[in-house]
């Protein structure tokens, strides 16, 4: 099994235990028991918020029946989520980046701003100084660099399926001044000729939708086990909803949204406007 960085690990080790205690018919009260622990920390093992010790690892095998290779995967995912982070992003940030590398597909509406895998680098060092102006440059330098080795998702032999639904207000407003935000919506013409990529506007005209006063990301995930997540994110934190029902409601409001959206065959008219106000 390829080694794979300690937050990624956590999650696929957590999805593939929740597979195995259900595939058991077992619950969490019993995976608690044996651990000796209280049960919300077996919910947080399973979502990939706690790490857990080869011991434990081996008590939850042995619960679940699984067989031997089975077995190992757990313990090298095991073994792998227990290493020091690398990740050169915020704590509170690593467990998105870990379910973005994974993800199948994603699904963004952003309100004001470039979602980071269509970002330039330019724009990523503007918006990043505006959230803290007390960032000396290096790490300005250090925070873009990583969002651009993220971008190399959207590319390659197999691409996540990205979908992108943008407020207008993301267009007009002018981050960095006009030749960054030039330069920006140029990138975006480019990114919109993807074919993993889809990329709508959400124009003023449309008045009141399904969103409004708040952005989100529902990341697919297939492997270790099939997932769906939804990320919202704050100033200093990000909080994630893996309830069914409620992730059902982001879906139908992300479709919604394109319902409400310009066609996806107009969007590079509406971006060339916004370039053309601009020059």
């Amino acid at each position: 099994m390829p080694t794979t960085s300690p937050p990624v690990a956590r999650l696929q080790l957590g999805q593939l235990l929740r597979r195995l205690r259900e595939k058991s018919g077992k619950t969490q009260d019993a995976a608690a028991e044996v651990l000796e622990c209280q049960k919300p920390r077996i919910s947080k093992i399973e979502t990939g918020k706690a790490t857990i010790s080869a011991g434990d690892v081996r008590l939850l095998i042995d619960l679940y029946g699984a067989d031997e290779a089975t077995g190992e995967t757990v313990a090298q995912l095991a073994r792998e989520a227990r290493k020091r982070s690398t990740a050169r992003v915020p704590d509170w940030a690593q467990r998105y980046v870990a379910l973005e590398s994974i993800s199948s597909s994603i699904q963004v509406y952003e309100p004001e701003l470039i979602p980071g895998l269509i970002q330039t680098e330019n724009y990523t060092r503007a918006i990043t100084q505006a959230a803290d102006p007390e960032r000396s440059e290096d790490e300005v330098e250090r925070l873009a660099a990583v969002r651009t080795e993220r971008k190399s998702l959207i590319r390659g032999k197999n691409p996540v399926q990205l979908s992108v639904v943008l407020n207008e207000a993301a267009l007009r407003r002018t981050v960095g001044g006009a030749e960054i935000m030039i330069e920006q919506l140029k990138h975006l013409l480019e990114v919109a000729e993807l074919p993993n990529v889809t990329l709508q506007v959400l124009p003023f005209s449309a008045g009141a939708h399904a969103a409004m006063g708040s952005s989100f990301y529902v990341l697919e995930i297939q492997r270790p086990a099939k997932a769906t997540v939804v990320y919202l994110e704050s100033l200093t934190s990000g909080d994630y909803v893996d309830n069914a029902a409620q992730i059902e409601r982001y879906a139908l409001a992300f479709k919604q949204l394109q319902v409400s959206s310009s066609k996806e065959t107009e969007t590079a008219a509406t971006l060339e406007r916004v370039i053309k106000d601009l020059t």
